[in-house]
């Protein structure tokens, strides 16, 4: 399958990285509006950086990974589609529900696949975990706790908005694909810690399921220096089991993309997302993580925003 980029920033780092190591694809080149990142990045992936988005859109590729801010995300996936090739759009897939339901509606009518760039969905460990939630295994669940900790430095997160959106939007889908849509969200943050980015660095969602309560974390302004550390930890308790997902398995010292260390299962899951939107292509495979599911993660997140103004719950499901 022939695969073009648009956008090469730092989220197009990890996927240039997942691409190299997948036989199945040919990463026949990109698209950057910045002249300087393009010849950056021709220089560091030996593809071709096209003069403009239409020249891409008029190439073979059979696909494009759309890699860049969220607000173009929408019109991107239309124009692609439109032009006959299947999209792979970083999460958040776009900024309103409404949005991604219309990607994924034209993409049904045009007989091609829209995927959303869910990549924590394809961890294995996760993938077992569904697996298990769905087989009943772990009896009735009764909670869900997702907790992020990873530091950033202010100078990498400059350009995304804060943690709710930018990052608690892979709780959210996580959360989906283990529980489906909760009934209520609250959210909130404290008092941001970054001298100039006017947004949160740390933040919190509730999600009430009924008889399961999902309990979501995420900073960027702490690292978890203890001996279980929270760097990134997945755990769903059941009246008859546990299961866990926990990125510490394997770490090293070489930082990628806007994280400052090799974290194994965080990079393994953009190939696993990549083979998994081959397999969908060419296969008709279903996804781990849905593009409805892409749209009720918004719709989570938009809620969240909602309760920090409002200091009440929100109601999704009536």
């Amino acid at each position: 399958m022939r695969v073009a980029m648009i956008g090469a920033g730092q989220v197009a780092e990890v996927h240039a990285h997942a691409l190299g190591s997948i036989q199945d694809i040919d990463f026949m080149g990109f698209y950057e509006r910045s002249s300087a990142v393009r010849a950056k990045r021709i220089e560091e992936w030996g593809v071709l950086g096209f003069g403009t988005m239409d020249d891409l859109l008029a190439s073979d590729a059979d696909a494009v990974l759309i890699l860049t801010h969220l607000d173009s995300h929408f019109d991107i996936a239309k124009q692609a589609l439109m032009a006959g090739k299947h999209v792979f759009i970083e999460k958040p897939v776009a900024a309103t529900a409404r949005e991604v339901r219309e990607i994924a509606e034209i993409a049904r009518e045009r007989k091609l696949v829209a995927m959303p760039g869910n990549n924590y969905a394809y961890n294995p460990e996760f993938a077992r975990m569904q697996r298990l939630v769905r087989a009943g295994d772990l009896g009735e669940i009764r909670a869900l706790s997702i907790n992020y900790v990873i530091k950033h430095p202010e100078s990498v997160i400059r350009d995304y908005t804060g943690v709710l959106e930018s990052i608690m939007n892979h709780h959210a889908y996580l959360s989906v694909a283990l529980l489906g849509t909760p009934r209520r969200v609250v959210g909130g943050a404290p008092e941001t810690g970054w001298e100039s980015h006017p947004h949160e660095d740390q933040g919190w969602m509730t999600l009430d399921y009924g008889k399961a309560t999902a309990h979501l974390f995420c900073t960027q302004a702490v690292d978890d220096f203890s001996n279980t550390p929270w760097t990134f930890v997945v755990k769903v308790l059941g009246t008859e089991g546990t299961a866990v997902v926990d990125w510490r398995t394997s770490v090293f010292t070489r930082p990628l993309g806007t994280l400052p260390i090799a974290i194994v299962q965080y990079e393994e899951s953009f190939a696993n997302e990549l083979l998994a939107f081959v397999a969908a292509v060419e296969q008709a495979e279903p996804l781990i993580s849905s593009m409805e599911d892409a749209a009720t993660a918004v719709e989570i997140t938009s809620a969240a925003h909602r309760s920090m103004a409002s200091g009440r719950w929100e109601l999704l499901v009536e």
